[in-house]
């Protein structure tokens, strides 16, 4: 077992000063995070910098922000709405996220229609049980049987 009182004794030394009242900005000159971020992919940032909002090391409205900008492309809308919602305090938001979100549910709707005969095969138990290792001969068996191909 390893002793963790060098390692915790060194935290605390970062984040209080010399009078043992907390340091946010000596805490934030030695944080790692930002200097990771650009690095990761948005999936990875996103659990971060929630994990950041609870070490108050910054501020909450800089990580809304930020949280806000890094989802703001993705297709989560009504939570990027939230967001923006509690960013300009206010109840109403901009028609861009309405259409946003139409856009979305349609870009879904579509895709489970492609999907559905391939999601029907899957649950089919006979099916499964042909379905083998090889690849190749599982894509052969879906076309000769229904007419399953690759587009």
């Amino acid at each position: 077992m390893t002793d963790h009182a060098p390692a915790e004794a060194m935290v605390d030394a970062v984040v209080h000063d010399t009078n043992g009242t907390p340091n946010s900005d000596l805490a934030k000159s030695y944080d790692i995070m930002p200097k990771m971020m650009p690095h990761l992919d948005r999936h990875l940032i996103f659990p971060l910098l929630e994990f950041m909002q609870q070490q108050d090391t910054f501020s909450s409205e800089e990580l809304l922000q930020s949280t806000y900008d890094l989802l703001k492309p993705t297709n989560m809308t009504d939570y990027v709405a939230s967001l923006w919602k509690q960013l300009y305090n206010s109840e109403d938001v901009p028609d861009e996220f309405s259409k946003k979100r139409d856009h979305v549910l349609q870009e879904l709707k579509t895709l489970e229609e492609a999907t559905t005969k391939i999601l029907e095969l899957l649950d089919d138990k006979d099916v499964i049980a042909n379905i083998r290792q090889d690849k190749v001969a599982n894509l052969q068996y879906l076309k000769d049987n229904h007419g399953v191909s690759i587009l």
